[in-house]
């Protein structure tokens, strides 16, 4: 059978399967980062690989950009699990005749990264390679015990979610035009804010699951309906979609925040009577507007987005790095 028969994530559930059971207390393969236990306490425990014309196109992507967003999608899953990020060791496969001038840059990119979050590179290792890849593991601290997984979605709770969606994918596709003039989308691309700021604030009103945006609203959103069991009903003109004024691409703003990917946002569930406390919350303590767009309702609804009062599937499917 064929990685591309499979995908990503069905890949994902059948390595799971021969790994085994986690610990009792932890959480192992399939949520935005491990949770392990320590003699100290709970440690939270990711690692993101980006490939060169994979993940990324140095034609318009320079390495100190490249550095901070590698260390910034490690953040955002420590912070998807209701936790801070402590220390980062970075494997980097390199091409022979690169510049030791834009191996210094990615590091400086990396060094900014850590600076906003108060956290280091400790270590790593460098060997030669055909492309340029760059493979960062991550430790983080949950607050106390607490973590929050994607399992505990419940039938009532509200679906928010922090900033906007698909202006990641937006600045991506103006850059493969050549187009600069949006920097605020070229930004959002080329460095993402991990929400570690507001998860500070949001864990003290429990939040029962959470994902960080990395393949796409819709994509991620079912990862959380997958391991709890649960069907989503979503309000499209709810939705804090990318505002493309100006701007000329194939796509909808629409179609950007549901299957885009990489806004590297916070989708979370939380039970109603607490909902608009934790938006409040997070908005007064960070800035960041958050956004309830549905609500969870039983499996057997399924996903659904509601356009002007009419249904449709929620499907689209996001990112899958094994399906072609």
């Amino acid at each position: 059978m064929e990685l591309s028969q499979v995908g990503e994530f069905g890949l994902i559930q059948r390595l799971r399967s021969i790994v085994g059971e986690p610990g009792d207390g932890e959480v192992w393969i399939g949520d935005d980062a491990a949770v392990l236990r320590a003699p100290s306490g709970t440690i939270l425990f990711t690692t993101d690989l980006l490939v060169e014309g994979v993940h990324f196109d140095t034609g318009f992507t320079g390495p100190e950009d490249l550095g901070y967003k590698s260390i910034a999608v490690n953040v955002s899953d420590v912070a998807a699990m209701g936790g801070v990020p402590r220390r980062a060791v970075v494997g980097l496969g390199v091409v022979p005749g690169l510049e030791v001038e834009w191996i210094e840059n990615l590091y400086l990119g990396m060094q900014q990264c850590c600076q906003e979050f108060d956290m280091a590179v400790v270590g790593g290792d460098l060997t030669r390679s055909d492309q340029i890849i760059i493979s960062v593991a991550l430790l983080g601290n949950p607050a106390g015990r607490l973590f929050i997984e994607r399992g505990n979605a419940r039938v009532g709770d509200a679906v928010c979610v922090t900033g906007t969606l698909g202006e990641s994918a937006a600045g991506l596709r103006l850059m493969r035009q050549g187009n600069r003039e949006r920097l605020d989308l070229l930004k959002a691309h080329l460095r993402p804010t991990a929400r570690v700021k507001e998860v500070q604030a949001l864990r003290r009103h429990l939040p029962s699951a959470m994902v960080d945006v990395s393949d796409g609203f819709c994509a991620d959103l079912g990862h959380i309906c997958a391991a709890s069991s649960v069907g989503v009903l979503i309000q499209e003109s709810d939705l804090p979609v990318v505002e493309l004024e100006g701007v000329e691409l194939e796509e909808s703003p629409l179609q950007l925040a549901l299957a885009g990917g990489e806004d590297y946002e916070l989708c979370y569930t939380i039970p109603e009577d607490r909902c608009e406390a934790a938006m409040a919350a997070v908005t007064q303590a960070t800035g960041t507007r958050v956004t309830k767009v549905g609500e969870v309702v039983e499996q057997s609804r399924g996903r659904v987005l509601l356009i002007e009062s009419a249904e449709h599937p929620l499907e689209m499917p996001g990112w899958d790095h094994l399906r072609v």
